[in-house]
This record gives structure tokens, sequence and C-alpha cells, in this order.
């Protein structure tokens, strides 16, 4: 069975991502969404000492119910996978392990000097990867459309 990583973070982007998937996905297909929450956002949470606990599941339960709805709704089988980490490296390494036919993402506009510096994830997972990546692009609003 081929399998197909598809990355979520709620992002329109990557809702656009997983319409692209479902679309994609053939009859032999199993598509395995994951969310990767950064570390650094835990530690930050650790710092002000507001318990972590509820914010992971609640992150879970969207994942596994709004962020994958699209997939259910088509028939598409696939399973849920939570990761903590850094999100290119952790994709990529779920990838690999489960050897992807393919890994899929949303683009997001990025307009930070932190993005120009240290780069996205997307920039990073086309970097790095050893597998097929395809970056759904999310359509812009009608108002920024150049007429």
């Amino acid at each position: 069975m081929n399998t197909i990583i598809l990355g979520l973070d709620g992002s329109n982007g990557s809702q656009v991502a997983a319409r692209w998937t479902t679309a994609a996905a053939g009859p032999d297909t199993r598509v395995v969404a994951a969310h990767v929450m950064q570390r650094s956002e835990l530690w930050t949470l650790g710092a002000l000492q507001v318990d972590a606990r509820p914010i992971v599941d609640e992150l879970k339960a969207l994942l596994d119910g709004k962020w994958t709805e699209v997939l259910r709704k088509a028939g598409v089988p696939h399973t849920t996978r939570f990761l903590r980490g850094d999100p290119a490296s952790e994709l990529l390494r779920l990838a690999t392990r489960t050897n992807a036919l393919m890994l899929v993402i949303g683009t997001k506009s990025h307009r930070s000097v932190h993005d120009l510096v240290v780069g996205g994830t997307a920039h990073k997972i086309i970097n790095r990867s050893t597998v097929p990546v395809t970056l759904v692009p999310h359509p812009l609003p009608r108002s920024k459309v150049a007429r």
C-alpha cells in the first residue's frame, strides 16, 4: 500500500493540502495526517508555568476531528500522528520511516524576517527530503489578485 504523509497545522494552507491529498489518493493509498508541535512552544508554556496538557489535547482533537474531516468524508483510509519537535525534521523522519510515496504540505505566505533568515518548514523540507514533496499553494483572496 502506498503512503502519503500529510502535514497539518490548522492553517488554511494545510486544509487546501488536505483537499488536494484527498483527490490525489488512489485506491491503494493510505494517508498519515501528522501535526508537529514545536518543542519551543512546550518550553515556553513550561516557562510560563502553563499546563500544556489541555493545549496538546485540543490539538490532538483537532487533528483527529476538524483537520482530517475531508479525508473521512471522502473515505480515504488514514491515520493521525501527533509529534513533538521541529516540524520539518519530524515530517521527514515520518516519511522515511513509513517509506512514503510523497510528503504533502500546504504553503503559507511568509513575510517575517525570521523566515527569510532561518527558513520556514517548507524550505527546510524541500532542501532535506529524500522523498518527493508536493507543496500545495493556498490561493490568494480575491482582493489580493491583480486585476
